[in-house]
């Protein structure tokens, strides 16, 4: 598993850093034990974050099975200019795009633990099992 701390483009505007933040304490340790969970089924992951020019910040989840071709990505993107977050969901195996927008108070446990368990039950037939009680209800969204 890779847990790389990206910065491409450095923005160290109040908002980026806020945007940031919120991804990191939020989002981050969700991430990382939905990958921890998944490196011990055998995948290949990693995450990474980086903010933009625009303030525009990004936690990436990359994940594929050794004999892959093409990695499956989960995006989260916040941006605090539109007041918006969005879902986005690579999947490599069939070249498909899932993408949800959603408000910024969309950033907690609940949802984004719902959408990492619809990530990796649609991009690996895998569920993270320990989320038992931690997610919406089928058909929520």
């Amino acid at each position: 598993m890779n847990n790389d701390h990206e910065s491409p483009t450095v923005d160290e505007s109040p908002v980026a850093k806020r945007l940031d933040l919120k991804l990191s304490e939020k989002a981050r340790p969700l991430f990382e034990q939905a990958a921890q969970f998944a490196h011990a089924k055998g995948l290949w992951v990693s995450i990474s974050s980086s903010i933009n020019e625009h303030a525009v910040a990004e936690l990436i989840l990359s994940a594929r099975f050794p004999d892959d071709a093409a990695p499956s990505v989960y995006r989260l993107i916040a941006d605090d200019a539109k007041q918006t977050v969005f879902h986005e969901m690579e999947f490599g195996r069939n070249k498909s795009t899932d993408r949800q927008e959603t408000r910024p108070a969309a950033l907690n446990d609940m949802v984004i633990d719902t959408q990492l368990e619809t990530f990796f039950s649609k991009a690996f037939d895998l569920h993270l099992d320990y989320l038992t009680d931690k997610q919406h209800p089928p058909g929520f969204w």
